[in-house]
């Protein structure tokens, strides 16, 4: 399928992300980290069974089983991807207590027997091509996870481009072009189906100056020292294309 052919080639160049925006992707992963403390603290249990749906080259959870480490806390840690190329990379960080497997989301929920207490996804449940298979994912998460199990969600949502689309107009900025192999999430959706939720712009500020204001002066690069003072400053307002969304059982 086009979708597996365009993240294999994605994987072959990068070890760590397919993100182009380095700091863009500090600011995810330093906000999942940050919730994920929060999480296990609140979950109070000595072994934790993780699932990451899109484990892509298997960077966050050798981050996340860091912290668990630290914590002492003994694990069972699941990453699932569709990419060959992302499942081979993960193999070989030889992460203790993580298993990888290369697998479409939904065939994964089908034959699973497992309940976890906490199901991650980092940009990847938007990587379902349809709403419909969108929708029965996030269900399958819902079913997936114990009772009051968590889910940490790092996605970008039809609210947020169309508030981001706002703004950029305001400025007689182009549209953001929305990447074609992405499915933005309905956040009224995911306050359906969970029982609790909150949402994180971790990005806010971040996005305000590098997608909003800086085009607005010059046709805009990745990675320039613009980016870089963006990342610094206090992330507030709600301007950003991608959120994370914490929710609950």
């Amino acid at each position: 399928m086009e979708i597996e052919e365009t993240w294999n080639k994605q994987y072959i160049k990068n070890t760590t992300t397919a993100l182009k925006d380095n700091n863009l992707f500090k600011l995810e992963i330093n906000s999942i980290k940050d919730n994920f403390k929060k999480i296990i603290s609140k979950l109070n249990k000595k072994n934790i069974k993780i699932l990451e749906i899109g484990s892509g080259t298997g960077y966050l959870a050798l981050q996340l089983t860091k912290i668990l480490k630290d914590e002492k806390i003994s694990y069972d840690y699941t990453g699932i991807d569709f990419s060959i190329e992302a499942v081979r990379k993960s193999k070989k960080r030889k992460i203790s207590n993580c298993k990888f497997f290369e697998i479409d989301f939904i065939k994964f929920f089908m034959t699973n027997t497992t309940k976890f207490d906490l199901i991650i996804s980092q940009r990847s449940i938007m990587a379902m091509m349809s709403k419909k298979k969108q929708n029965k994912l996030i269900n399958q998460i819902k079913t997936n996870l114990k009772k009051s199990g968590y889910g940490i969600f790092s996605e970008c949502t039809i609210q947020s481009l169309k508030n981001h689309q706002k703004f950029r107009k305001k400025l007689s900025i182009e549209p953001y072009e929305k990447i074609w192999h992405s499915t933005y999430i309905d956040e009224n959706f995911l306050a359906k189906v969970f029982k609790s939720y909150q949402k994180i712009d971790f990005s806010s500020s971040y996005y305000l100056i590098t997608r909003i204001i800086y085009p607005y002066f010059s046709k805009p690069k990745h990675n320039t020292r613009i980016h870089d003072f963006a990342s610094s400053l206090e992330q507030f307002g709600d301007y950003s294309l991608v959120k994370l969304f914490i929710v609950k059982n």
